[in-house]
């Protein structure tokens, strides 16, 4: 039971007490006695008095208390976070400290293993240089020429005969397919010291390569001059290029000059 709740009901024990005791008073006679009607009333309310006066000693007795305990706890609770975040600091320092450490270890080993590679290139290096002697044959190496082969620079300006012992024209240049193969070559046909001729591409199989009594190339061509100079001209690949740019700029300023129509009313 609270000391409230005992409190009140020694109050309401007084005012009973009080109240069934009438209190005796004197008078000026001295063999009559006189009874005060409100004696009871002032005893019990003095008691109501007492009772209020405990009721707030106590209350104020437990405020002081309630606030001395919330005082503790915010001090308790201020030091117990402060601790925390001088725990939490000091983590984040040594994690810190353990990252800088451990990428300045990668960065040596890092570098160590740069040094690595590049001792292990340069010993490759030297080792594959001591191992190739002088004279040591690479692969697919053509030591001498065959008699049965050509230079292309002996090919170059070899002069075309005919069957008739006629010069009919020189070699200007070869066409010479990707895999290796010459498929012909562009003879160099009329005009005079170079002036003045055009250019004729014939296949190779069409001509005959022979040397004469000094090693010196020359062609044979079942042609007749006539036959070379009435022949095309032969185009290169950037001559069919520039022919075609130039036909579509043709073909676009026609378009752009054809008539217009005429006003209407």
């Amino acid at each position: 039971m609270s000391s409230k709740k005992n409190l009140w009901l020694a109050t309401a024990s007084a005012l009973v007490l009080f109240s069934a005791a009438p209190v005796m008073a004197q008078t000026n006679d001295a063999n009559v006695t006189v009874v005060k009607s409100d004696g009871p009333a002032e005893q019990a309310g003095e008691a109501v008095d007492n009772a209020a006066s405990a009721t707030a000693e106590a209350a104020g007795n437990a405020a002081e208390k309630t606030a001395e305990a919330a005082d503790n706890a915010a001090d308790a609770t201020a030091q117990a976070a402060d601790n925390a975040t001088d725990a939490t600091a000091e983590a984040a320092d040594d994690a810190a400290d353990a990252a800088t450490a451990a990428a300045s270890e990668a960065a040596d080993e890092a570098e160590q293993a740069a040094d690595a590679a590049d001792d292990a290139m340069d010993e490759a290096t030297e080792t594959e240089t001591a191992e190739v002697e002088e004279g040591t044959p690479v692969e697919g190496q053509i030591f001498e020429q065959s008699a049965d082969t050509y230079l292309a620079s002996t090919l170059l300006d070899a002069t075309v005969y005919n069957a008739a012992d006629e010069e009919v024209g020189d070699v200007n240049d070869m066409i010479i397919t990707s895999d290796g193969k010459i498929e012909g070559v562009v003879i160099g046909v009329g005009g005079f010291l170079g002036v003045g001729e055009k250019n004729v591409a014939i296949e190779l199989s069409r001509l005959e390569m022979t040397q004469d009594e000094d090693r010196d190339t020359y062609f044979m061509a079942d042609l007749t001059a006539e036959e070379l100079e009435a022949a095309p001209e032969f185009m290169t690949a950037e001559d069919v290029q520039m022919q075609a740019e130039s036909a579509a700029a043709g073909a676009g300023t026609a378009t752009g000059t054809g008539m217009g129509t005429a006003p209407t009313n």
